[in-house]
């Protein structure tokens, strides 16, 4: 017969091997749910491996379909990937090979509006965007050719039809300069006329001529559309023929023009003789509004590495906030004689050069006219 000490230690070691049953019995349960758990998640991968296939043979269908060229860049800038339009556009041996090489190669220019231009004129427009930090880039490549082509078109149509309005707008303002200058030229004939009133007469002839002759540059510019040549034009050399343009029109109003130093590196593409125009409108406007003694300021501030404004400053009555918005507007105007065509053409040239018109202004305190172009790059210098 056990004693009491061994009847305790048996009993102690009932309830370990208890203890230790349950203590399987739960891990088996555990392990079993465990199992039951694993099942269920490679189910859940098989299906998200196998959605994931779809979706990449989908994407990459759309890649191999896709109009746009999509080109894969690596940490070096070599091209890593590119779908079949990429190809087509670049040619098979740019993969592999460094981005900057493959523009210089395929493309005739590469300009800072994004636009890559081959030598037969097509047009591309190319967006990037980073993969992720230092790993390279994606770049979207796609024909625009149509879309300009189609833009250009629609520029003109909407001149053309402003120029049907301009004829009926401004018919009574032809008229009454030509109504005017054959006046003046039928009373030179008169025998009794003497030498101080047929100067005056040949004086007033001539304004009005001129300011017909006003009139149709304004209307040519503008249906041209602002732009006729393209050409390097440096902006010290630009305002040095403009303060010569303008010397007798200044003098008759008997105005004061102040020209601020132009730094000599600033240069811009485009068209000279549509530029000077511009300015001189700039000028004229400035004149007309003050009418007489006007203090003018023309100046050239550069914006950044990429932009510059030519800058015409007035200290006429300015413009009210609410009309700022209509002053570049065709056959606008709210002087008696304007014509609604000088700022208007501004505008033109200012959009044909790959810029912009604006104006600045508070009543009383004069107004800054503005026109802002495209810089040539250090690139393009060199």
């Amino acid at each position: 017969m056990l004693n009491d000490v061994e009847q305790s230690r048996l009993k102690e070691l009932e309830q370990a091997f208890e203890l230790f049953n349950a203590t399987s019995m739960q891990l088996t349960n555990a392990y079993d749910g465990l199992q039951e758990q694993v099942v269920h998640l490679q189910g859940q991968l098989a299906k998200s491996d196998q959605e994931k296939r779809r979706v990449a043979d989908r994407l990459s269908r759309l890649l191999n379909l896709l109009p746009a060229g999509v080109i894969v860049l690596n940490e070096q800038r070599e091209v890593a990937e590119m779908n079949p339009s990429a190809e087509a556009i670049l040619g098979k041996d740019a993969l592999g090979r460094d981005w900057d090489i493959v523009v210089m190669n395929v493309f005739l220019i590469a300009n800072d509006a994004g636009e890559l231009i081959t030598h037969d004129d097509v047009v591309y427009q190319l967006s990037e965007a980073c993969l992720d930090e230092a790993a390279g880039k994606i770049l979207l490549i796609q024909d625009v050719t149509s879309a300009r082509a189609l833009q250009a078109h629609v520029s003109r149509h909407q001149r053309l039809h402003s120029m049907g309005e301009m004829a009926a707008s401004l018919a009574h303002q032809i008229r009454t300069p030509l109504a005017s200058a054959l006046l003046y030229v039928s009373q030179l004939n008169t025998d009794k006329l003497n030498e101080e009133k047929r100067e005056k007469f040949v004086g007033k002839a001539l304004n009005s001529l001129n300011h017909l002759e006003g009139l149709v540059k304004d209307m040519l510019q503008y249906a041209r559309g602002g732009k006729g040549s393209e050409q390097r034009i440096e902006l010290s050399e630009l305002l040095e023929q403009l303060e010569k343009n303008i010397e007798t029109q200044v003098a008759c109003s008997e105005s004061e023009i102040v020209f601020e130093s132009v730094d000599e590196s600033l240069v811009v593409i485009g068209d000279k003789d549509a530029l000077l125009t511009a300015l001189q409108n700039l000028i004229g406007n400035a004149i007309d509004v003050v009418c007489q003694h006007a203090t003018i300021q023309v100046l050239v501030n550069k914006i950044s590495e990429k932009q510059v404004d030519l800058v015409v400053v007035d200290d006429g009555p300015g413009v009210d906030s609410e009309l700022l918005e209509k002053i570049f507007e065709p056959f606008y105007t709210s002087r008696a004689k304007g014509t609604g065509l000088g700022l208007a053409v501004v505008r033109a040239i200012a959009e044909a050069h790959g810029g912009k018109a604006w104006v600045k202004s508070i009543v009383g305190h004069g107004s800054r006219f503005g026109i802002r172009l495209p810089l040539m790059s250090v690139r393009e210098l060199e």
